[in-house]
C-alpha cells in the first residue's frame, strides 16, 4: 500500500507540476527571445504594437485567476503605453492573506496563468478560423497519453493566414513570464505541492483512485496537445 501511495504521489506531481511547467518554460523562453528582438529593433513600444492582444490576455489571465483564489485586486491595467520612466505594458496588483493556505497556493497559478490563458485563447481562435485543425486537436485530446497522433488536415489558407497573424500577436505579447511572475509563483509552490500530496494520499485509499488517475491522464493529454500546438505557432512568429 505504501509503495502504491508513493508511486501515485510521484505520478500526480509529475503530471500536474512537471509536464505543465516543462511547456511553461519552453513557451516562455521562446517568447522572451522574440520580445527581445522586437525591443532591440523597434524599442519598447514595438512590443505594444506587435503584441497588444497578448498583453491584454496576459494581464486578464493574472486578474481572473487572482479573483478565483480570493485575492484582493488593488489595481490593474490590462494594457498601457510605456514611457521612459515606466516601461510596464500592463499590471495586476493584488494582495492576499498569508495565513490562508488556499490564497497562498493561488500564487503559483496566478503567476503562470498567462501561459494557460494564451494557450486557450489561441485554441479558441483556431476553432473560429481553422475548425478542421481544431477538431483534429480535440480528437487527439481524447486519445490516451501514449497514443497521441495528429495529422494536419486540409485548411483554407486565407483563414490560416489570418489565424497566424492574430496568434502571433497573442504569442508575442502574452507568453513571456516576467521575473515578477516567477517570483510570485514561488510563493505558492510548496503549498500546492503539500495540497497535491495530501489529496493523492486520500484518493489512493479510496475506490475512486482508478477513475481519478484516468481523469488525470486525460487532463495531461490535453495540456500536452494544446502546448505542442502552440509551440510551432510561437516558433513561426520568430521568423516573421
Amino acid at each position: 500500500m505504501l509503495k502504491d501511495i508513493l508511486t501515485n504521489i510521484g505520478l500526480v506531481l509529475g503530471l500536474l507540476i512537471g509536464v505543465p511547467f516543462l511547456f511553461i518554460y519552453l513557451l516562455s523562453a521562446i517568447n522572451r527571445n522574440t520580445k527581445q528582438q522586437i525591443a532591440n529593433r523597434f524599442g519598447v513600444k514595438g512590443q505594444l504594437v506587435f503584441g497588444f492582444l497578448g498583453i491584454i490576455v496576459h494581464e486578464a489571465s493574472h486578474l481572473i485567476v487572482a479573483l478565483i483564489f480570493g485575492h484582493h485586486v488593488d489595481q490593474f491595467r490590462l494594457i498601457r503605453i510605456p514611457t521612459a520612466e515606466n516601461e510596464t505594458l500592463g499590471y495586476v496588483h493584488h494582495t492576499w492573506r498569508k495565513q490562508n493556505i488556499y490564497q497562498n497556493m493561488g500564487n503559483l497559478f496566478i503567476g503562470v496563468a498567462p501561459i494557460f490563458g494564451c494557450c486557450l485563447t489561441t485554441l479558441l481562435l483556431a476553432r473560429s478560423f481553422i475548425p478542421e485543425v481544431y477538431q483534429s486537436l480535440i480528437v487527439s485530446t481524447q486519445q490516451s497519453f501514449g497514443q497521441i497522433s495528429w495529422l494536419m488536415p486540409s485548411v483554407n489558407w486565407l483563414s490560416l493566414l489570418i489565424f497566424l497573424v492574430i496568434a502571433a500577436n497573442i504569442c508575442i505579447g502574452g507568453f513571456d513570464l516576467s521575473s515578477a511572475d516567477f517570483e510570485n509563483s514561488k510563493q505558492g509552490f510548496w503549498q500546492a505541492i503539500l495540497f497535491l500530496v495530501v489529496v493523492t494520499i486520500m484518493i489512493s485509499i479510496t475506490p475512486f483512485s482508478a477513475g481519478f488517475f484516468a481523469l488525470l491522464g486525460h487532463f495531461t493529454t490535453m495540456i500536452v496537445v494544446i502546448s505542442i500546438f502552440n509551440l510551432p505557432v510561437c516558433k513561426i512568429k520568430l521568423e516573421i
